[in-house]
């Protein structure tokens, strides 16, 4: 995997100019007002859901939490329920206030959960991965926040060093096509557990939903998928569909994405080399 030139990062604004807060909200009335049923995932299993189709909007907040929490109100002013996984190795989560801000969602009727980063902690980092998920997941749920499922994060790191971080679980780490490195990377063999010792009643990635889009699929002129391209018409009865919508891509208006952008090179190319 390739870091993105610079002259590419500078187009992405015009790729992704459709992905404004104002579409997104018009996605969403088009949603509610469709007769599929919207539910946090949670809720998803078949055992939960009835004939009727059902649709799940799913956030991983890379970074950016002030967009998810747009992005929530949105969904809570339609009366629309979602789940918002924060990641514990992005820049916002120990920052002060971000406990409130992630309170904040699950205040708005939205589901929170974990946004799994734990084999690049260990292996990049050389923490112990068992340790800290037990240590973060008492921290959050003795904040309030109720979190049952995980999501694996799609790191940098794990497309350069072939693992995915869903590895971590027993069950979850049968090797994939391009991640072979299941239970090691080189001398570090990974610390595993199960999603049951862990209190975790799903993996977003096992839900066995019939239908599946997400906002990282890019397409050859460089243009990201949006919502809009939704048929909710095509859902029938049984099916259960996700949307992965990831805060970071959505804005107020184009020339806030391209300051945005430009601002995020600007400190690239300030930083030191390494």
């Amino acid at each position: 995997m390739t870091r993105r030139r610079p002259v590419r990062r500078l187009v992405e604004p015009w790729y992704e100019r459709h992905h404004l807060y104002r579409r997104y909200a018009a996605f969403l009335d088009r949603l509610g007002t469709s007769g599929v049923r919207v539910l946090p995932l949670r809720e998803l299993s078949p055992a939960l859901v009835s004939d009727a189709p059902a649709f799940s909007l799913r956030h991983d907040v890379d970074n950016r939490l002030d967009s998810a929490l747009v992005l929530a109100e949105l969904e809570r002013e339609r009366g629309l329920r979602a789940t918002y996984f924060v990641l514990h190795s992005a820049a916002y989560y120990d920052r002060p206030g971000s406990m409130e801000k992630m309170l904040r969602l699950q205040e708005l009727g939205h589901e929170v959960g974990f946004h799994n980063d734990l084999v690049t902690l260990q292996v990049v980092r050389g923490v112990d991965s068992r340790a800290y998920l037990d240590s973060e997941l008492a921290r959050l749920r003795g904040a309030g926040l109720d979190i049952v499922g995980v999501a694996a994060h799609g790191s940098y790191w794990g497309h350069r060093l072939g693992y995915k971080n869903e590895y971590f679980f027993r069950g979850l780490d049968d090797p994939q096509p391009g991640f072979p490195n299941a239970t090691r990377v080189g001398d570090v063999e990974f610390a595993k557990g199960t999603l049951e010792e862990f209190g975790f009643q799903y993996d977003a990635s096992r839900l066995g939903e019939t239908q599946y889009w997400t906002d990282s699929w890019v397409d050859a002129a460089g243009r990201r998928w949006h919502p809009d391209l939704v048929d909710l018409e095509a859902l029938g009865p049984g099916d259960r569909a996700i949307a992965l919508v990831h805060p970071c891509h959505w804005d107020a208006t184009l020339g806030g994405k391209l300051g945005r952008t430009v601002g995020r090179l600007a400190v690239r190319t300030l930083r030191p080399s390494r």
